[in-house]
């Protein structure tokens, strides 16, 4: 029997609904061997993850979700194995909450302006532990009656072009790139999809790109076949997980079934040692 690995996946830590605990009870019951916690920006995930996964035997990969921005344009990396401890990665991450909160201030004060009457402590209380994001934005929307459900609350606000949308700070791919690898990790472009154009991720491989994630719930048959054709040229490391969030109707269906071998980790492990 194949053992498989989940490497993209999200707890309370970040914008998940389910603790850590309930992750791993979960992944016991779907059948994973092993799990990467991906949450955003954050390896607080990670860390509250290591005891419960040694209970539940299930391999935990240190994993994050890191926010990157240029050209208007968001780029989320995943990162594998940095150290938590170091320093310059502490340090940025700690950049980045501050970041996430002036930005999650100015959203709430647009939504003021446009009558949404929704207070910046809400915010941050339903944010808890995690580095405030869009997503607690909306679900304070929704608890206060100001939106139907999450997508609503984009598709009218909160997205790129919306009358609430802010820009993310600019930090481009190749300094997340730098900053993981730097904090002994490998840095692996997450959910590309159908419409990243080569020449960007072209540029993205020469600054030092270790990979892609080929597997993802948004990529078709076609865009898992051509980013995997891109990394057996380019010789990167494939990855592959379901952003599982736990919040969404189509959560339950994808665990479990978006899903790469155990071998993967193996291979960024060697990856590593080169």
């Amino acid at each position: 029997m194949n053992q498989l690995a989940d490497l993209h996946t999200h707890t309370i830590f970040s914008d998940g609904i389910l603790s850590p605990t309930e992750l791993f009870t979960k992944a016991k019951e779907v059948g994973l061997s092993a799990i990467a916690i991906t949450d955003h920006d954050t390896m607080d995930g990670y860390l509250a993850s290591i005891n419960i996964a040694k209970e539940l035997g299930i391999q935990l990969v240190p994993g994050i979700e890191l926010s990157c921005y240029e050209n208007a344009r968001d780029y989320h990396l995943l990162g594998f194995f940095q150290d938590p401890d170091n320093p310059n990665l502490k340090k940025n991450l700690e950049l980045f909450r501050h970041e996430r909160e002036k930005r999650a201030e100015r959203i709430v004060n647009k939504l003021n302006r446009q009558n949404v009457d929704v207070s910046f402590n809400d915010v941050l209380d339903k944010a808890g532990v995690a580095p405030v994001a869009r997503p607690h934005i909306a679900a304070v929307m929704i608890e206060q009656g100001h939106s139907p459900d999450i997508k609503k609350a984009f598709d009218q606000y909160l997205s790129y072009g919306k009358p609430a949308y802010e820009p993310k700070w600019n930090f481009p791919v190749e300094l997340g790139v730098k900053l993981l690898n730097e904090a002994g990790g490998v840095a692996v472009l997450a959910h590309p999809g159908r419409y990243l154009p080569q020449q960007i991720l072209a540029k993205f491989i020469q600054k030092g790109l270790d990979g892609i994630e080929v597997i993802h719930p948004s990529h078709s048959e076609e865009t898992q076949i051509y980013y995997k054709s891109l990394v057996d040229h380019y010789c990167l490391l494939s990855t592959g997980g379901s952003d599982f969030h736990g919040s969404r109707e189509y959560d339950a269906t994808n665990f479990g079934k978006f899903t790469v071998p155990v071998s993967t980790i193996e291979a960024m492990q060697s990856f590593l040692k080169h």
